[in-house]
């Protein structure tokens, strides 16, 4: 293979000047998600290690069983659907849900985080899976609907997740809900 030289003399270059290729990489930046500035603000709060006195009210929301007429607790109603295998799992993982809540008692992204989650797990509920139980669809259709249309959403929702929250962590997060008159599975 011959090599070609080239000399040049006597040259402006207003930009890039070279013998061969100019390669540039070029990185946009991309504007934060709500979900990326609490993730930024949670993991802030906690090297700070800051404490909060009170709830969010929008997390009070969700701890509170006065938002709706259904006020059976979590096991009547896993018995009124035909869960009453489910029992002794769903006390715990709700039990579990509200320890985890708790434990984030001192950071207020934390709480908005948790907030976002229920809120999503509740709102997709009952879009998308109330609907099917109002019309007493079976058991694996509803139980398939919540982990396509609830569950899942909820954990891709949490992007980086600084909470290191998973499927079972949501599952419970929808348990507690259940417990706190927000879900049932009930055609009531």
């Amino acid at each position: 293979m011959a090599s070609v030289m080239t000399t040049v003399r006597d040259n402006t270059a207003g930009g890039d000047f070279a013998g061969r290729d100019i390669n540039k990489t070029y990185h946009a930046v991309r504007e934060p998600t709500a979900m990326a500035r609490l993730v930024e603000q949670y993991l802030a709060e906690t090297l700070a290690d800051q404490t909060l006195s009170a709830w969010t009210e929008k997390l009070e929301h969700f701890l509170s069983n006065e938002t709706s007429s259904d006020i059976r607790g979590l096991e009547e109603k896993l018995s009124a659907s035909g869960r009453s295998d489910l029992l002794k799992i769903a006390l715990i993982r709700k039990q579990s849900a509200y320890k985890a809540i708790m434990r984030q008692q001192g950071s207020k992204s934390a709480q908005t985080i948790y907030t976002f989650l229920m809120a999503e797990i509740v709102v997709n509920f009952e879009q998308s899976v109330l609907p099917l139980v109002q019309a007493h669809a079976s058991r694996e259709v509803v139980d398939t609907a919540m982990l396509e249309k609830v569950i899942s959403p909820a954990l891709q929702m949490l992007e980086s997740n600084p909470l290191m929250l998973n499927k079972m962590d949501i599952q419970a997060l929808v348990y507690f809900l259940a417990g706190n008159c927000h879900i049932r599975w009930d055609a009531c």
